[in-house]
């Protein structure tokens, strides 16, 4: 029997800067796709097509696995320009995410879940298809997340919608 499309990944939801990075998006006014408020968020690792059993090993793993609390100031601004992606976040990686990035790395290849095909580089997309033009300093956006969730990927015309499968809290 096949399994339904389930390309996944591990992100902390940015429901709390929607305000602000929308207030951004509509100072830049670059072309391209605005990404919807309700869909911002900062990935901490795509996992792709992943099979029910190693999903499910996954959420029992995360569900013990300590997760930290941590800060971001998002203060630069990027584009991925073969992807056309045009994006904010960090200067600096706080050690804590860094190392659950590590961590989450390490447990995903322990499930046969192949490596992510980028390095890890903390960002939250504002614009699909766009170009990468000159982008001008901001100012800096503190983000504190206060969970780990786990979404689904579903393509389509209008570009991917996001479910949120499960979530587990940040902890001090």
């Amino acid at each position: 029997m096949n399994e339904p499309d389930n390309r996944l990944f591990l992100a902390f939801p940015a429901d709390a800067l929607a305000p602000a990075l929308s207030g951004l998006q509509d100072r830049l006014r670059l072309p391209g796709r605005r990404i919807p408020a309700h869909q911002f968020h900062l990935t901490l690792r795509f996992l792709g097509h992943t099979e029910t059993t190693r999903q499910q090993a996954l959420t029992r793993r995360l569900g013990k696995h300590p997760l930290p609390a941590f800060n971001l100031s998002l203060d630069r601004l990027g584009c991925f320009s073969r992807a056309g992606v045009v994006w904010i976040g960090p200067t600096r990686v706080p050690e804590a995410l860094a190392q659950l990035a590590e961590a989450m790395a390490q447990y995903c290849a322990s499930l046969g879940i192949g490596p992510p095909h980028k390095a890890f580089r903390p960002h939250i997309t504002l614009y699909r298809h766009c170009s990468g033009e000159t982008l001008p300093d901001i100012e800096p956006i503190g983000f504190r997340p206060e969970q780990l969730c786990l979404y689904r990927a579903t393509p389509t015309g209008q570009g991917p919608v996001y479910d949120r499968l499960q979530a587990w809290p940040l902890r001090e």
